[in-house]
């Protein structure tokens, strides 16, 4: 869609709505893409927490510990 179509689109939702509700609808507009960028993010990063758990349902590496030398004396 290049810039004479976009032009006509804005013109004819002008003609057909009106100033106010043009704003209007921008505002919304504006508000639903932000919710939906916000609940994104939120679903990435519960996804990688579920991803991150083992099958006993606690943190990956979270009982993990390092083995010791019971020989080695100081």
């Amino acid at each position: 869609m290049g810039a004479p179509e976009l032009i006509l689109v804005l013109l004819l939702a002008f003609a057909v709505f009106g100033p106010r509700r043009i704003i209007e609808m921008s505002r919304d507009a504006g508000r639903v893409l932000r919710n939906l960028s916000r609940d994104a993010v939120n679903m990435q990063r519960q996804l990688e927490d579920e991803l991150s758990t083992d099958k006993t349902g606690r943190p990956s590496g979270a009982d993990k510990s390092t083995p010791t030398d019971s020989t080695t004396t100081l």
